[in-house]
This record gives C-alpha cells, sequence and structure tokens, in this order.
C-alpha cells in the first residue's frame, strides 16, 4: 500500500462503516463556501473549504451532517448535508474574479441569492449578456466579466490576486486562506489540479532547484509545513499566521522566522514546474 493510499486525509476509511461496500452518491455543492470539518460538529477543526458548483461523493448521512469525500483534492470529512444537492449540474464555466453574486435577475440593484468565489463552478445557459449579466442553468444571473471557460497561465498572478486577504486555517477563499490553499487555487485558475496540504504538493510539484540556482518569480518555496510563490529572487507571497493575511515578505525573513520555530531546516527546498 502506497503512502497516498494510507493518508487519512484522502483515504475514506471509518472503523465503524465498510467504506469498501458502498458506491457512494454523487452530490453539487449548492452554497457558495462550505466547511469541511474532521468530526460532524461546527466546532470540529475545519480541514479544508468546498466551493459552489464543486462535486462531494457522499458515503454517510447522519443527524443533518454528510460524511464523504471532495472529487477535486479527495479530501475526507463532514460537512452540512443542506449544503449539497443531488441535482447534478454540469458546469460550463468558472469564477475568475476574488467573488461574485448571484442575482435573481440581471440587474445589480437586485438583492442578491448568494456570494461564491474564485473557482467555484457555474453553469451558463445563454452567453449573451443582458445588461452585462448571464443566465445561470438555476434561473439566476451572474455578471458576465467574472467569470470564464479559459484558464490563466501564471499561478503566481493568480495567487497575487489574494494580497492581503486574512489568513485562515483550511481556508480556500479571498474570505480566508492557509498557505496551501492559496497555492492549490492559483494553480487550480490555471487549469492544474494539485493536492491540498503542503506536504502533498511538495511531492507533487515541480522539480527541485540546485542550491545555486536563483530563484524566479513562479518557483514554490516549501517549508516544514509551510509554502508560498516566489515573485523573484528574494521576496515570498503566502498566507501566514506571522501576519494572518496573505503578504509579501522577503525570504529571508521568512527563513528567520520559521527557523525559531522547528528542528528542521527551516527552507526545505525551492521547486520550479517544468518549462
Amino acid at each position: 500500500m502506497s503512502d497516498q493510499d494510507s493518508d487519512p486525509r484522502i483515504t475514506a476509511h471509518r472503523d465503524d462503516l465498510d467504506v469498501a461496500s458502498l458506491d457512494g452518491t454523487e452530490h453539487q455543492l449548492i452554497h457558495g463556501l462550505t466547511n469541511l470539518h474532521n468530526a460532524p460538529d461546527d466546532k470540529a477543526m475545519t480541514v479544508n473549504q468546498l466551493l459552489y458548483g464543486e462535486a462531494f461523493t457522499v458515503y454517510d448521512i447522519k443527524d443533518g451532517w454528510a460524511w464523504g469525500q471532495a472529487a477535486r483534492d479527495g479530501y475526507v470529512g463532514y460537512c452540512r448535508l443542506d449544503a449539497l444537492s443531488t441535482d447534478l449540474i454540469p458546469s460550463t464555466h468558472h469564477v475568475t474574479n476574488l467573488s461574485s453574486h448571484i442575482y435573481p435577475e440581471p440587474d445589480a440593484k437586485a438583492p442578491p441569492v448568494g456570494q461564491i468565489f474564485m473557482m467555484s463552478h457555474v453553469s451558463v445557459v445563454d452567453e449573451v449578456p443582458v445588461k452585462g449579466f448571464v443566465q445561470l442553468a438555476d434561473g439566476n444571473w451572474i455578471f458576465a466579466p467574472h467569470i470564464s471557460n479559459i484558464h490563466g497561465t501564471d499561478p503566481a498572478s493568480e495567487a497575487l490576486k489574494f494580497l492581503y486577504a486574512p489568513y485562515l486555517w483550511g481556508g480556500n477563499s479571498s474570505g480566508g486562506i492557509d498557505c496551501s490553499g492559496l497555492v492549490q487555487l492559483a494553480f487550480a485558475a490555471t487549469g492544474m489540479a494539485v493536492p491540498r496540504d503542503s506536504d502533498q504538493q511538495a511531492k507533487a510539484i515541480g522539480t527541485v532547484l540546485p542550491d545555486d540556482a536563483i530563484p524566479q518569480k513562479g518557483d514554490i518555496a516549501f517549508f516544514p509545513g509551510h509554502v508560498g510563490f516566489m515573485l523573484d529572487d528574494m521576496h515570498l507571497l503566502h498566507a501566514n499566521v506571522h501576519h494572518m493575511r496573505v503578504s509579501i515578505d522577503p525570504l529571508r525573513e521568512v527563513i528567520d522566522i520559521v527557523s525559531f520555530q522547528t528542528d528542521e531546516p527551516p527552507l526545505t527546498f525551492i521547486k520550479r514546474l517544468a518549462e
């Protein structure tokens, strides 16, 4: 059995449930943002967040909670059942703005029916705008420039959109995001799926730079339990607890801060995507 197969974060296993005997039922997120907890309790730790339109396979339902696995990154946990629907609507576009509102009619003055966030998925039924809005499959409307069916090309530039967003453990939106969530979302915006957590990302993304190589924009710096994007040879963009937000800091300062928090080498390595 591989490490990935046995990783409890992405392995659907419970001692009280024979998951292998269950097919699971695919659901779709209908709330703008939903916490995925490590236990069926709103006060339990948030391990991830699910975005509007994404798929979630449900294996067990009890007391208003659904236990299952996210299709996006395989993360396993509990979310509120009322955030899900079995009515599956194929997506046609994703949100490129940090967030957007869904309206009951094509009118910016109408009270919105909900807020959704970057990399949420929507289904457009007619791409011809009406007053700048396009209609969705559920009959609601969204501002057309806030969505696209084309991905970006530069993860670091996508991550820069989140500058000054508050830090939130397990967060996955401009309302609150953590270091690995920032990296995951930035790559998703370029059409590339990467794992959720920094240790998983360290194994999956890029090639380690030699010690004498000069970092450049888009390189990914890994630390014990932390990750961020290099913006040039000296500055790191990262969601961090030190500032409790997404910030740009000198790499040297980040290394110094991390060195006080671990006995491991404070900078694990810097990796670069194949060109």
